[in-house]
């Protein structure tokens, strides 16, 4: 069996309430650990690693995250552009469409809170955005403390 078909079966596993493979059961978290290290193995072997498929948006928020994760205002100049070209070599976009998203801040606010404090239905798509983002962190992120600073910022979200 290649990787392909394992990541096939742990895809869906995911679809399954029930994580039983072989007879033994698992957490949802040892099916992510076990899809972390498949991706470890091929890039020590030397494999090209297939680029992780995210929509547009999230891509644009985990390269947004890990640049700017410790800073409390994105700097001026920052363009969606240069945005963009680093998420399209890193990730595969599942949807194209951008409409609505003209800013870094419309795409990833830095206060999220009070961005989207008079429109609940954008700040209902971006908890979407985050929450996936968040649940499988350790396919997306490269730099530890910006998934916990996105982390922290979901909880925020949740909580506004």
């Amino acid at each position: 069996m290649n990787t392909k078909e394992i990541l096939q079966h742990l895809e869906n596993l995911e679809a399954d309430s029930t994580l039983q493979v072989n007879g033994n059961t698992y957490t949802w978290e040892q099916v992510k650990l076990a899809q972390k290290i498949n991706s470890d193995i091929k890039k020590e072997l030397g494999f090209l690693p297939s680029k992780p498929k995210l929509s547009r948006r999230r891509a644009f928020i985990v390269i947004l995250e890990e640049l700017y994760y410790d800073v409390p205002d994105y700097p001026e100049g920052v363009a969606l552009a240069m945005i963009h070209k680093r998420a399209a070599q890193r990730f595969t976009f599942a949807q194209r469409a951008l409409k609505g998203f003209d800013t870094v801040s419309e795409v990833h606010p830095k206060r999220p809170c009070t961005f989207y404090e008079n429109n609940a239905l954008k700040k209902m798509n971006y908890r979407r955005a985050l929450s996936h983002l968040v649940e499988f962190q350790s396919l997306f992120f490269e730099v530890e403390k910006a998934a916990d600073s996105l982390k922290d910022t979901y909880r925020d979200i949740l909580l506004c």
